[in-house]
């Protein structure tokens, strides 16, 4: 599914990444986890093609990273869910249009679009807020609308970025409650995550990023 070989990310003359090998298989739920400044967001965005690597391999879903063509990235992205740590929510747009708007850009009809912005918001327990707006709702709940906008287009990929980074304990459990859910489904699901406590005995893979190298691999 997703399978670095000998992946390096330089950026002006400092190495963000260095020789980073790792697969993912489809379904799985991963953990990437270090200090700020390991790597792990640079580890994402070339995940999903915003950047390219300097030297090496990466594999997603079958595209190759040093072969896709620029004009074919947003037909790859298509597949991939992406939760920010700002949450990116338009404010003057109800709960419902901000998770409708990742099925609009696709050209889907408004009568498909109903039943699936219902469902991904049923699946983060947000189902009763569709009519109000991004404002007046906690910052974990508005965290649960950017996960449920990136799930609605059923992508075969959720990829999070410090998604609990702002957010009280109790909450990071419900947003964490959310992933599970997803990925009981069939989602891959990758996340990157200071916080150890988001995978202590989740019993799914956690690999550990220093600096910029990948020094080890456990079960959380």
């Amino acid at each position: 599914m997703i399978q670095f070989e000998d992946v390096t990310k330089d950026y002006d003359n400092q190495t963000a990444l260095r020789n980073i090998n790792f697969f993912i298989d489809k379904g799985e739920m991963v953990f990437f986890t270090g200090p700020s400044g390991s790597g792990k967001t640079t580890l994402l965005r070339l995940i999903y093609m915003a950047e390219k690597p300097d030297r090496g391999r990466i594999s997603i879903a079958g595209w190759e990273a040093d072969s896709v063509k620029e004009s074919s990235i947003p037909f790859l992205r298509r597949h991939i869910g992406i939760v920010f740590q700002d949450f990116r929510l338009l404010t003057h747009r109800t709960i419902f249009d901000n998770v409708a708007i990742a099925l609009r850009i696709r050209g889907m009809r408004e009568r498909e679009i109903k039943p699936k912005v219902y469902d991904a918001l049923k699946t983060v327990y947000l189902r009763h807020k569709s009519d109000s707006y991004p404002l007046k709702l906690s910052g974990g709940e508005q965290q649960r609308v950017v996960i449920a906008r990136a799930i609605v287009a059923d992508p075969t990929v959720i990829l999070a970025d410090e998604p609990t980074g702002n957010l009280d304990p109790d909450t990071a459990y419900g947003i964490m409650k959310a992933f599970k859910t997803i990925n009981a489904k069939g989602t891959t699901v990758v996340i990157a995550t200071h916080n150890r406590e988001l995978f202590r005995d989740t019993v799914r893979r956690v690999l550990h990023l220093d600096t910029g190298n990948l020094v080890s691999e456990d079960l959380g």
